[in-house]
């Protein structure tokens, strides 16, 4: 399929990773969010620009001379009219059954593209995300200094893993590449206007693969009402790479396999060019 600009890990990347991300913020933020992350959620929800537009972005480590082909979008639907070409297509790469399950099918694009924009941040709205909550709350165990994720947490992302495991690297750059004039679009209208999100999404899958990969225990500290992890290195990660961490030494092994085969899926497509703007 020649489908020209774009990209690979989006779909993957967002359903995982937003998947455990929106569930710690849900098991251990306050019932009101803080005033100015509500206000992101809002305006998220409320308008197709969202995310901090003023957060630079490092070029992509990943072959900055290669770019996606150009690629007309005459075939498909406007992009506020996507969601069922696009669900269709998502549906088809992880199951229909766990698209129904976890995916929340309005604005699909929209808000997978605003969830990668803010994963290799120190904060990722949650209220426009594309997925609904890991059911539970986050597993601990001991107390005091000795509190930690328990090893039994990582069962909680167990189904989301099996499906993740499921999906092949090249169908899904297939996918994304179709779709891609339309990721683009909503990059644009994210706040980027001389962004390319192919670009920005190669800085997020290196982002992903540099999460450290601490041994358990994973110490934790609860100095109000969220958690946070006890060692400031991990705590200063971003959002991306604490979910995860917080897959577990073997969950998040073999996410970073996969984003590894996804970013030389991706970069399979790619062809010289001009450097693109990270975005």
């Amino acid at each position: 399929m020649k489908n020209p600009m774009l990209i690979v890990t989006v779909v993957l990347v967002a359903l995982v990773a937003a998947i455990g991300y929106f569930n710690w913020q849900r098991s251990h933020q306050p019932a009101a969010l803080h005033p100015s992350a509500s206000a992101a959620a809002t305006a998220a929800q409320s308008q197709p620009v969202a995310g901090p537009a003023s957060v630079p972005a490092s070029s992509p480590a990943s072959a900055p001379q290669l770019v996606l082909p150009q690629q007309s979008a005459a075939h498909l639907p406007r992009l506020d009219q996507s969601d069922g070409a696009f669900g269709q297509a998502l549906a088809g790469l992880i199951g229909h059954k766990a698209f129904a399950q976890w995916l929340i099918p309005h604005r699909l694009i929209l808000h997978i593209v605003a969830t990668i924009d803010n994963l290799p941040r120190q904060q990722a709205p949650t209220k426009a995300w594309p997925v609904s909550p890991v059911p539970g709350a986050l597993r601990t165990s001991g107390t005091g200094a000795d509190l930690a994720i328990s090893p039994d947490n990582a069962q909680r992302y167990a189904p989301y893993l099996q499906v993740l495991q499921q999906v092949r690297p090249h169908a899904l750059v297939e996918v994304y590449l179709e779709f891609y004039p339309l990721f683009q679009q909503a990059y644009t209208e994210l706040g980027y206007p001389h962004g390319d999100f192919n670009s920005r999404l190669l800085v997020v899958i290196d982002n992903l693969l540099a999460a450290p990969e601490p041994k358990p225990p994973v110490l934790l500290v609860q100095p109000k009402v969220l958690y946070q992890y006890a060692d400031p290195r991990l705590e200063s990660a971003s959002a991306g790479q604490k979910i995860m961490m917080r897959l577990g030494p073997a969950g998040e092994a073999d996410v970073k396999a996969k984003l590894h085969a996804i970013r030389r899926a991706l970069l399979a497509k790619m062809q010289p060019g001009a450097s693109s703007p990270a975005g």
